[in-house]
């Protein structure tokens, strides 16, 4: 499904980090090396509740993270879509930050409606795949990790006592000029997996559909590198006492406003982590995930 009414540029720039398939067979490696090495890749995927062709692509998600633990999957729902069904996860921001992926997008893209369509796979902020084309969706994954991370991702969680709020310390580091004297966006997005939603009404009423690694809450800020100290930023967070909490995570990437390629991105399970960020602690989902 298309949508051929386009919305203004928004800040906000989109993309993400990858694990080539049957990486999860080497889960069992060094963990200090995987945070100092391994480069996680974001998928991104763009999609509705009210378009008959997102199931298929929400499929395709959930088993591409089964696959393979060095990918950062998101789900993000847009608002364009939302008549006559309203999508329980959708929210403006991720449809404007679809917008700025296409603005960002420098390959070939349908003349009509670029980028802003749905099911949509943005890959490493590099490459854009249809959501239900598993084949291109691999290859673009294959080709992302083959990239070196510019920047190192040390991520720690600290929770409440009953578990439903939380704060994120994110620490950056430089490991290359590419991410240096240049606005970086730091983005950390909780998702929960697996909610069953009802609908009611438009191209998919009468179905219970299973939305794998919607974004529940997002939260962003830019920072610069100046390629000899660090920068540290962080978020909170609240989840809904309703939510499983086994199923929520949270995803945290690094992307360059002006390119929109993603340099690092990072997987956590909603649990709390040494307070000192550690080399592990970014990677550390990667060996833990329960999907």
């Amino acid at each position: 499904m298309v949508r051929r009414e386009l919305l203004g540029a928004l800040s906000i720039t989109a993309a993400g980090l990858v694990g080539a398939i049957g990486r999860a067979a080497r889960a069992d490696h060094s963990a200090d090396e995987r945070g100092r090495s391994q480069r996680m890749v974001l998928v991104e995927l763009y999609t509705s509740q009210g378009c008959d062709m997102c199931p298929t692509a929400k499929k395709l998600l959930g088993i591409l993270a089964e696959r393979d633990r060095g990918i950062v999957p998101i789900a993000f729902h847009v608002d364009y879509f939302n008549d006559p069904w309203k999508d329980v996860f959708s929210d403006p921001l991720y449809s404007q930050r679809q917008m700025t992926s296409n603005q960002l997008y420098t390959k070939p893209k349908n003349p009509e409606y670029g980028l802003y369509c749905t099911p949509m796979l943005m890959i490493d902020g590099q490459q854009s795949v249809n959501g239900r084309d598993p084949a291109s969706a691999e290859a673009a994954i294959r080709q992302a990790q083959a990239k070196k991370p510019a920047v190192r991702l040390d991520v720690a969680l600290d929770l409440s006592r009953d578990g439903l709020t939380g704060t994120a310390t994110i620490k950056v580091t430089s490991r290359s000029t590419r991410a240096e004297k240049s606005p970086l966006l730091v983005c950390a997005v909780l998702r929960e997996d697996g909610v069953v939603t009802h609908i009611s009404s438009g191209e998919n009423a009468g179905r219970s559909l299973v939305a794998r690694f919607p974004a529940r809450q997002t939260k962003y800020e830019f920072i610069e590198l100046d390629g000899k100290s660090p920068a540290t930023q962080g978020f909170s967070f609240e989840i809904e006492p309703t939510w499983k909490r086994p199923n929520v995570r949270l995803a945290v990437f690094v992307q360059d406003k002006r390119t929109g390629v993603v340099h690092q991105a990072a997987d956590l399970p909603w649990r709390s982590t040494p307070t000192a960020a550690t080399p592990a602690t970014s990677t550390a989902a990667a060996a833990s995930r329960s999907r």
